[in-house]
């Protein structure tokens, strides 16, 4: 498979977005500016490789970490949330289980194990957000719509 050989730049458009969708919810960005030089994103990596080593308790489960295509998986359990929906310190406010979990898997420093934009597309916090939008937008406007004495 030719894409896996070498590099791929929709994975990095992948990132990007990412690093914007971090950006976008807490006002900062996830890393500095030079990755090999940045102690967060060192630390970041480090807690990333670490958890795709732990192996699930269920019986039959799979680290999101380790396989992109778990992250499609709508149900969080207990070691998700411990484990692998980011390190404690990464997130500076509280964000829902399925958003850590798209921006970690967004930022997966392995590009060839990160997210497809397609994935992307599909994971469940982007569609609860698409479902949100639709049931907002199906309901009457009331543009044009004067109020007197404001």
């Amino acid at each position: 498979h030719a894409a896996r050989a070498g590099y791929d730049g929709t994975k990095a458009d992948v990132w990007s977005a990412g690093v914007i969708l971090y950006a976008m919810l807490f006002r900062s960005l996830p890393f500095g500016e030079d990755l090999l030089r940045c102690p967060r994103y060192q630390a970041f990596q480090k807690w990333y490789n670490d958890a795709r080593q732990l192996q699930p308790p269920l019986n039959g489960k799979r680290n999101r970490r380790a396989f992109s295509d778990v992250s499609l998986d709508p149900n969080y359990d207990e070691f998700d949330e411990e484990e692998m929906l980011g390190p404690h310190w990464f997130f500076p406010t509280e964000i829902s289980a399925p958003g850590r979990d798209l921006i970690v898997a967004m930022l997966n420093p392995n590009p060839h194990d990160r997210l497809s934009i397609e994935m992307v597309l599909h994971h469940p916090w982007l569609q609860a957000m698409n479902s949100v939008n639709q049931r907002e937008s199906s309901m009457p406007r009331m543009s044009g719509l004067c109020i007197s004495g404001t």
